[in-house]
């Protein structure tokens, strides 16, 4: 015995000696400095979902995986617009699926960096742009596209499946309860179509988002709205040549033309990408170098445990990381404000107090300004009014104080398959959790009085935060949702602005003076690489135990929202 344990301590040595040694090696090899040229422009492709922000990852950057995330973007152009080697910069944008809050920020930050006087490009497509690829390319100086390449200005749409007709076929019965009429999440899998309430929100949503289109298109590009809902409304796509006509774009151009487009300094530039200018220390340009702010980073899905990936919910806010992250950032000396960034539509209910109370304890030794992205909504809102302030974009979607729990019994499904469930239980609320069979009307009764008494607390918690009575939140609460602009004048939050304004609040809350340049702490802090083995072992079991069993993969989903309190969002609106 005593000589196995000697020989797997000698394994478990050897293999963080491994560890070790590839981290070094790792950093060795992946760390050298980026060369940045003189007469050089920054050319980034932005796109696809365009996360607020992922963990510095040495084994990604290794691989050439590097993500442009909104905190790149947003330090890039910060870098650019003093780094005298930069002389310009061109975007190229296509196919972005991301909120209408990002693109909206975007916008502000290219509109941000023209007044450093350097130019900024925007080249749609390659092949085919969107409204939401427009509507971020009118704040650049300039647009381009392909000759015949197509834009695609179709307007603000939402389409939501509705899935009780087809858990009726497949004997699958849903069983949820809510409280607030506008808490419409459940509806997908209890409703054969939307609500009267569900409409009337996405129908005010909408149009909002829609008047802010043509408001935006118009201003930036010296039209009318009044031409700018025509184009949109009747001719609605564009070849290149077409776009340059109607004034929505200033030529046509090829790929590898841009540079030339761009020539307007006489010699030919040097293109450094937007991933490889990430790397450029912002220290290195006498900036962000002086005192520290933390930016805790609160994005997706809120539920206990770490922050993960998952096939059904995706990007996971764990309830354990966030509350470690708020730790260390009120435990350090060094740090004098936290600014929360928060871009989620809520969650488990009881994982968004405990970070809640992690908020409020750091809000105890230092100011803690939150800042809202796309979504901060349900759970997302309940941890941004733990904050001493609120800073919604106009176009954030926030609110939706609300709760709803439920269950999906299976038993018909079973049924249908040739499968066979016997329990044995003692006690009346014994089948409480079980997938085959509904809730008893005592058991009903049980979670009612559970997320009443939850809503109660969402209810007077935000009283508190906001300086309202219990009944006007309520009245402005039920589920409902309500865009930043709208949060703000219903008192939800303090102000519209983006992510430097937060950034100016949380300085001028800790003493710091305006012009000076903080340095920036993000969390969470950058990924090891033994976390990332650990992780790739995990996926690797994932896979190989569920991927291949889509029964196993239906049971884990159910049985993660069985019964439990869930403040969660509605919906989520794309547009294109």
């Amino acid at each position: 015995m005593k000589t196995f344990l000697k020989w797997l301590a000698g394994i478990l040595l050897v293999t963080l000696l491994l560890f070790a040694g590839l981290v070094i090696l790792f950093n060795y090899m992946f760390s050298t400095e980026v060369t940045v040229y003189e007469n050089s422009c920054l050319y980034m492709e932005i796109g696809g979902a365009l996360p607020e922000y992922e963990a510095p990852d040495a084994l990604e950057e290794a691989l050439g995986r590097t993500v442009l995330d909104m905190r790149r973007i947003r330090e890039n152009l910060e870098k650019a617009r003093v780094d005298e080697r930069i002389n310009g910069v061109v975007l190229e944008i296509g196919f972005l699926q991301t909120g209408y809050a990002k693109i909206q920020e975007l916008h502000y930050l290219i509109s941000e960096f023209r007044k450093s006087g350097k130019k900024i490009i925007a080249y749609l497509g390659p092949e085919l742009a969107f409204t939401k690829d427009y509507y971020v390319a009118t704040a650049c100086d300039s647009i381009f596209m392909a000759p015949t390449a197509n834009l695609v200005l179709s307007g603000v749409h939402s389409e939501i499946t509705f899935y009780k007709k087809f858990l009726d076929k497949l004997g699958v019965q849903a069983e949820f309860t809510q409280i607030g009429k506008y808490k419409n999440a459940p509806d997908v899998y209890t409703r054969p179509g939307i609500s009267p309430a569900h409409r009337e929100v996405l129908q005010n949503i909408i149009s909002l988002f829609y008047d802010d289109v043509l408001k935006t298109i118009a201003q930036s590009r010296n039209l009318q709205s009044a031409e700018v809902d025509r184009l949109i409304n009747i001719q609605t796509a564009f070849t290149g040549k077409e776009a340059r006509r109607s004034g929505l774009t200033d030529g046509t151009a090829y790929k590898n033309e841009l540079l030339e487009k761009f020539n307007i300094y006489g010699r030919r530039q040097k293109k450094i990408s937007g991933t490889d200018y990430a790397r450029v220390p912002a220290s290195e340009l006498d900036i962000r170098n002086k005192s520290r702010i933390a930016v805790i980073n609160l994005s997706g899905v809120i539920s206990s445990g770490s922050d993960s990936e998952q096939p059904y919910l995706g990007k996971i806010l764990g309830a354990s990381t966030a509350v470690k992250n708020l730790q260390r950032a009120a435990a350090s000396k060094s740090i004098k404000a936290i600014v929360l960034r928060i871009d989620s539509p809520g969650g488990s209910a009881t994982a968004s107090d405990e970070i809640w109370q992690a908020i409020r304890a750091a809000a105890k030794k230092k100011p803690v300004i939150a800042s809202v992205s796309d979504y901060g909504a349900s759970g997302g809102y309940y941890i941004a009014m733990a904050a001493d302030t609120i800073i919604v974009n106009p176009n954030s979607l926030v609110g939706s104080i609300g709760i709803y729990a439920g269950k999906f019994n299976v038993a018909g499904l079973y049924e249908k398959l040739g499968l066979k469930s016997e329990s044995v239980g003692k006690g009346d609320n014994a089948g409480l959790f079980s997938l085959m069979q509904p809730w008893t009307k005592r058991e009903k009764e049980v979670i009612k009085r559970l997320i009443k008494d939850f809503y109660d607390n969402f209810l007077e918690k935000t009283a508190q935060a906001r300086n309202l009575s219990v009944g006007q939140v309520d009245l402005l609460g039920r589920g409902r949702v309500w865009t930043g602009s709208e949060a703000v004048q219903n008192h939800l939050c303090d102000a519209s602005g983006y992510f430097y304004s937060a950034l100016k609040i949380a300085k001028e809350r800790a003493a710091i003076p305006g012009d000076e340049s903080v340095r920036l702490i993000y969390y969470p802090r950058e990924k090891s690489l033994l976390n990332q083995v650990l992780s790739g072992i995990s996926i690797r079991v994932f896979y190989n135990k569920e991927i291949n069993n889509p029964a196993l993969q239906a049971i884990r989903f159910l049985r993660k929202i069985q019964n439990r309190p869930m403040a969660i969002l509605p919906y989520r609106i794309s547009w294109n």
